[in-house]
């Protein structure tokens, strides 16, 4: 089984190209978004889409909401990693993120802790952890010539990760598709050890916060997304508490 499902339907919603403008998503029946968080470093990258929240977040930064499709189908976690340097006024694309400076392996030979299962671009791809972006991250970092480093924080609980949404550092996170329930499924042997692959892993970038939910910026649906609390802990637990921040 793969990383993602249904990309077909969602795709349809997108039309957009990498370097090109993303088109916004159509809105949702919701209010919109109330930031309470301090504005990016610079101006947000052209290639955000429309952010929507239903509910009252006790804490939520001033982040834009990046699409992965259409061209990116597995492309997750370096569309929630473009999503956080444009919030820090690093402009870059996504794909480019992908193509330039992003680690990857053919699925089955490396290990997604040290490297990209497949390729961003290709629906049968399956993605990686946090150490593979937080690399990706500082290769693009260092290149910029900025004194800001990406650091793994995972490990934590997920509330002890709203104390960065207090100081308007968003989290890069990695959770489940839609809160579905972590399954392993995939497995292979890379240099004499065996992975367990966790279905359906999504990787997304926390936001905001209140007592009972949490806010994402989704890049599957490319829109800021209302969570119960409870029920986006299961999967962040099953996908191994892990979150990467950038200061």
């Amino acid at each position: 089984m793969k990383k993602i499902w249904m990309i077909a339907c969602a795709a349809a919603l997108l039309l957009a190209g990498c370097g090109a403008q993303e088109s916004s998503a159509a809105p949702q029946d919701t209010a919109a978004v109330q930031t309470t968080g301090a504005a990016p470093a610079a101006p947000v990258a052209s290639g955000a889409v429309q952010q929507q929240v239903s509910g009252a977040p006790l804490k939520l930064v001033n982040i834009q909401t990046l699409a992965q499709l259409p061209e990116l189908p597995t492309g997750c976690e370096v569309t929630s990693l473009a999503a956080v340097l444009n919030y820090y006024g690093v402009t870059i694309d996504k794909c480019d993120i992908g193509d330039r400076y992003l680690d990857k392996g053919a699925v089955g030979t490396v290990d997604f802790r040290e490297a990209f299962e497949g390729d961003p671009r290709d629906e049968d791809a399956y993605g990686c952890y946090a150490p593979v972006i937080v690399n990706a991250a500082n290769r693009i970092l260092t290149e910029r010539g900025t004194s800001m480093q990406a650091a793994e924080v995972s490990g934590q609980e997920l509330e002890q990760l709203f104390s960065y949404l207090d100081r308007d550092i968003p989290v890069i996170i990695w959770g489940t598709l839609d809160c579905a329930p972590g399954e392993p499924t995939a497995v292979w042997e890379v240099n004499g050890k065996q992975l367990q692959w966790i279905y359906p892993e999504h990787c997304m970038v926390l936001a905001g916060y209140s007592d009972t939910s949490v806010w994402v910026c989704d890049p599957m649906s490319g829109q800021m997304q209302e969570y119960d609390k409870e029920l986006f802990k299961t999967g962040y637990n099953a996908l191994l508490r892990q979150a990467v921040v950038i200061q």
